[in-house]
């Protein structure tokens, strides 16, 4: 039998004491940055708010290139993703491993979207050709990365979450969810295998003097490396992927509805769908701020804040109070 105290198991009591003393990874100072602006954005990107305290380990797990996994790591706490010999001021070896061709400053974010100087498009074309041959995007976001923003690989930590709580309840969705599953792993292999190539190809530009990055040049070599198969020890079913693959709807509670959309003459009516949450145990401060910002009334004449403003102005006013 195993030991207890005070009628209660010695590891219940031993989870209790370091969740009460230890800091979780998303409330260090030096997660707190990324914290705010993973969540910010996947609200205003997909309507949904999320504890970042429930992802951020999960960047380890991702069946992604493990050289990819440290990039992020090293992004998500604020170091310096290409080193301080090329990023360091006076004694650099190169000027491009602080600044960009095109002026701005060096950063994973501008690395991965492109600029000025680089033409991505002939790369983001090939990453949509292989994803489309497994996956149809349907309108979705999480199906389409060309659609992600300035902060491209945030989706990647909770796709699973994205694409069950955003996708609206219609006949089928059971059906659609199970499909969306099936390519889930395939799906986070080949967008990570994009930006791991991405990277690697300024990298060496920055490191090798003879070389020179050309995007339409690298095109071909990039669909020979999105096409090959996962590592078989990435093949694993993950616990988060784990399951009967339906969506987990007893974690998602929906916010008032936000109206009715008027349908044109012959058509069904259509219900514009609730925005879905996902609801943690314990909701961060930020994050109830962006709940009460989807809440915010319509502004005198009828008009009606944007949810970006209305996030922003928010946490604006939470920060100064």
């Amino acid at each position: 039998m195993d030991p207890v105290l005070c009628h209660q198991p010695l590891d219940y009591l031993t989870k209790l004491v370091v969740r009460a003393k230890v800091q979780a990874p998303a409330k260090t100072n030096k997660f707190e940055a990324f914290s705010d602006r993973w969540m910010v954005t996947l609200g205003h990107m997909f309507g949904v708010v999320l504890d970042p305290g429930n992802f951020i380990k999960k960047v380890w797990s991702l069946p992604i290139p493990e050289g990819l996994k440290e990039v992020l790591w090293k992004e998500m706490n604020g170091a310096l993703v290409i080193g301080h010999r090329y990023y360091g001021s006076g004694h650099a070896k190169s000027d491009m491993g602080r600044y960009c061709p095109c002026g701005m400053e060096m950063s994973l974010g501008h690395i991965l979207v492109g600029c000025s100087a680089y033409k991505l498009q002939p790369l983001m074309d090939a990453l949509m050709d292989v994803l489309h041959s497994f996956q149809e995007p349907r309108g979705f976001k999480t199906l389409t990365p060309d659609e992600w923003g300035v902060s491209p690989w945030y989706p990647l930590l909770a796709l699973r979450e994205l694409e069950e709580l955003v996708f609206p309840f219609v006949k089928g969705r059971k059906a659609i969810l199970k499909e969306l599953k099936g390519s889930r792993q395939r799906r986070i292999w080949v967008v990570g295998t994009y930006y791991w190539a991405l990277w690697k190809w300024r990298m060496k530009e920055i490191h090798d003097a003879g070389f020179n990055f050309l995007p339409r040049h690298c095109a071909a070599q990039l669909r020979e490396m999105l096409v090959a198969p996962i590592p078989p020890h990435m093949l694993q079913e993950s616990a988060e992927d784990g399951g009967n693959g339906g969506a987990h709807d007893s974690g998602v509670r929906p916010l008032p509805t936000r109206g009715v959309g008027a349908s044109p003459p012959g058509q069904p009516s259509q219900t514009l769908q609730p925005l879905q949450v996902c609801e943690a145990p314990r909701p961060t401060a930020k994050g109830e701020s962006i709940l009460r910002a989807f809440r915010v009334p319509a502004a005198p004449g009828g008009s009606r804040l944007s949810r970006r403003d209305a996030i922003l102005r928010v946490l604006t006013d939470d920060a100064y109070r």
